[in-house]
C-alpha cells in the first residue's frame, strides 16, 4: 500500500487502496512539470551512476567524472560511461515512464517533462519531448564541433568488444573538425544548458498547474526549494524521505516506488488537468 501524506484543502484523500479526487475549479488550461531523477528508473534496474561506495576502479566517481578528470583521463570517463550504454540495452521503461509519456502525449504542451536522468527510458516510452537536464547517454557530441552529435544507441564508443562497436568503429571522429567525441552529457563541473529551459518552466507556472517531483533525493537540484517558491499544488514521489527535502515544502507527498504510484498519480494529473488535448492559449 502507498504511503501518502496528504494536504491542499483535502480536495483528495488516499485511504486503503481507494483514491478520491475532487476537481473544484475551472481545468481546461491547466497545465503540469514533471522534475523526474534516479528513482523513476530505479524499478527498470538502471545501474545508479555511482558505484557501490560511490567509487569507479577504487576512484570517487565525481573525480572522475568530471571536466577536470576528462581533461586528464578521457578513456576513464569513456569506459565509465561506455559500461552504462550498454547496460541500458538489458532494462525497460516500467509504469511511470509510460504514465508520463501518456500525459505528454494527450495533454501535449500542457505538459512539460524535464528529466535529470541521462538513460533513455522516456524515449523507449515514446514520450517525445522530454528535457534531459544533464544530457544524454546514448548521444556523443562532437569536441571540435558542439553541434556535430551522433546518437549510437547501446553501444561502446571508446573500446570493447567489437560486436558493441558503432558503425563507423570505435572512436570514430568528427566528419568537419576530425576530433574525437564525447559523451553528450554534463560531468561534475560544467554548466547544465538546459537549466535556462527549467526555471523558464517553473517560472511560468500558475496557482492552478501543477509541480509533480518524483524519485529525486533533492542534492543536486533545490527541488523543496522550487516547490516552496511554487504558485501552485506540489507533490513528491520519492521512496522514503530525503534529508534534503522537508515534508513541509510540498503539498502532497507519495512514499513508494514510482512504479506503484504512477496510477493514482495518473489520476490526480488527469482530474486536475482536464479534458486532454487542449493546447495552453500563446503566451501564457
Amino acid at each position: 500500500m502507498v504511503s501518502y501524506i496528504y494536504s491542499w484543502s483535502q480536495r483528495k484523500v488516499w485511504s486503503s487502496g481507494r483514491l478520491e479526487v475532487v476537481l473544484t475549479e475551472e481545468a481546461r488550461n491547466n497545465r503540469v512539470v514533471f522534475l523526474t531523477g534516479a528513482g523513476l528508473s530505479a524499478d527498470s534496474g538502471v545501474p545508479t551512476f555511482r558505484g557501490e561506495g560511490g567509487l569507479y576502479r577504487g576512484r570517487v566517481v565525481e573525480d572522475i567524472v568530471s571536466r577536470r578528470g576528462f581533461d586528464q583521463q578521457p578513456s576513464l570517463v569513456h569506459e565509465f560511461c561506455d559500461e552504462r550504454r550498454v547496460a541500458l540495452a538489458s532494462v525497460a521503461p516500467n509504469p511511470a515512464h509510460f504514465m508520463i509519456s501518456r500525459i505528454s502525449t494527450d495533454y501535449g504542451d500542457r505538459a512539460v517533462v524535464m528529466t535529470q536522468n541521462i538513460d533513455d527510458l522516456l524515449e523507449r516510452a515514446e514520450c517525445e519531448n522530454a528535457i534531459h537536464l544533464h544530457g544524454f547517454l546514448t548521444r556523443m557530441r562532437s569536441i571540435g564541433n558542439s553541434k556535430v552529435v551522433r546518437d549510437i544507441g547501446h553501444r561502446r564508443y571508446w573500446s570493447g568488444e567489437e560486436s558493441n562497436a558503432p558503425s563507423d568503429g570505435f572512436k570514430f571522429r568528427c566528419p568537419q573538425s576530425k576530433s574525437l567525441f564525447r559523451p553528450d552529457v554534463v560531468l561534475f563541473g560544467e554548466l547544465a544548458p538546459e537549466y535556462s529551459k527549467m526555471h523558464t518552466a517553473l517560472k511560468r507556472l500558475r496557482r492552478d498547474d501543477l509541480l509533480v517531483v518524483i524519485g529525486t533525493l533533492g542534492n543536486v537540484l533545490p527541488v523543496a526549494e522550487f516547490a516552496e517558491n511554487a504558485p501552485c499544488r506540489t507533490i513528491l514521489n520519492n521512496l522514503e524521505p530525503s534529508e534534503y527535502i522537508p515534508e513541509s515544502a510540498f503539498d502532497d507527498i507519495f512514499y513508494d516506488r514510482a512504479s506503484v504510484v504512477a496510477d493514482p498519480l495518473e489520476t490526480i494529473i488527469r482530474t486536475a488537468l482536464g479534458p486532454a488535448n487542449e493546447s495552453t492559449p500563446p503566451g501564457l
